[in-house]
């Protein structure tokens, strides 16, 4: 990626300034695609030997967060805790490159990328032992809602999870959840660091409405979208444009508008759109180019027929940097 937000000892800075230096601080990794660093063991290993090897690895006290026995992941994907030695610890500053390398990697493409990507670092603060910051955790990761569903894992371990389930409920139903954990940091798909705070001891569950965990359920098109989208100004080196999407608290609201364009466009052109990647593309492209369904030239890419020898027509995803290099060239004559 070309723009970057903030440099990164801007970012290690301000992460730093964010914690109390007297209240114990923990990273919150989320293993399910991988460990962030080399760790030697075999994945059918038991748990202690899990254990022992990721805390050889990270030279920290590391401390599983237990999941719903119905959740289908192997141990070795479960959440962990890894104590850290306050905000100077080196980890500190490692685990945050390890975030910026996962973000800028799930948007390093554009609208080439499928969007796609894992975001496995976010850090709390509390005055709790890791083993009781790890039962509170584990309350918040098993799902609450009035719906009926066979989800058993809210994977709030994933950053981008957080950051929208954030959006669907509010700040203050998120963090009436913490208890005695007081902070949850993580950075932001914008290179935000952002963070969701708690002063009170009181825990209040969260219990999702039909309506929240239908929109909730939303959030993976909602990530791919804005994530080739940010990917794209980036690589498109516009840092005007880059500084108003940074400092817009809207985002989510604009990428629901334009994924609720991409279903029109769909409806119009649906030989087009035959993947969730292709809505992806659609919308990523109506935010960097707002009304290109009335572009005559996108009209005529989208209606044009295959030969008889040539196949399926192009589907909407590998149409879009086509697309989006017609709408470079500025609007016709």
């Amino acid at each position: 990626m070309t723009v970057q937000p903030l440099s990164g000892a801007a970012t290690l800075a301000q992460l730093q300034a964010v914690f109390d230096s007297a209240t114990s601080l923990y990273v919150l990794v989320d293993p399910m695609q991988g460990e962030p660093i080399l760790v030697s063991t075999d994945v059918s290993a038991d748990r202690a030997a899990q254990q022992v090897a990721r805390e050889t690895a990270w030279d920290r006290q590391v401390t599983a967060v237990p999941l719903d026995p119905r959740v289908p992941l192997a141990h070795s994907q479960h959440p962990y805790l890894v104590t850290l030695q306050g905000a100077g610890d080196e980890w500190l500053a490692d685990t945050l490159d390890m975030a910026w390398a996962e973000r800028d990697a799930s948007q390093a493409d554009g609208l080439a990328s499928d969007g796609t990507g894992i975001h496995r670092i976010s850090w709390l603060q509390t005055s709790l032992f890791a083993e009781d910051l790890a039962e509170v955790l584990a309350s918040m990761l098993r799902v609450n809602t009035s719906a009926w569903t066979d989800a058993r894992y809210m994977r709030l371990a994933d950053r981008r999870v957080i950051d929208w389930l954030r959006h669907v409920v509010g700040d203050a139903r998120v963090a009436a959840q913490f208890g005695r954990l007081r902070r949850w940091v993580y950075l932001d798909a914008r290179g935000r660091i952002e963070q969701l705070t708690h002063s009170q001891d009181e825990i209040e569950p969260l219990r999702l409405t039909a309506e929240e965990w239908a929109l909730f359920m939303q959030g993976e098109r909602m990530h791919v979208t804005a994530a080739r989208w940010l990917g794209e100004i980036a690589r498109s080196n516009d840092h005007a444009l880059w500084e108003r999407v940074r400092q817009d608290d809207h985002i989510y609201a604009r990428v629901t508008a334009s994924l609720d364009r991409a279903e029109l466009a769909a409806q119009r052109w649906p030989a087009r759109f035959v993947q969730a990647r292709d809505r992806s593309a659609w919308a990523a492209l109506d935010l960097l180019h707002p009304g290109l369904e009335r572009d005559a030239r996108v009209q005529a890419a989208l209606q044009a027929q295959p030969g008889e020898e040539s196949g399926p027509a192009e589907t909407l995803h590998t149409l879009s940097g086509t697309l989006r290099a017609l709408m470079l060239k500025g609007i016709p004559s």
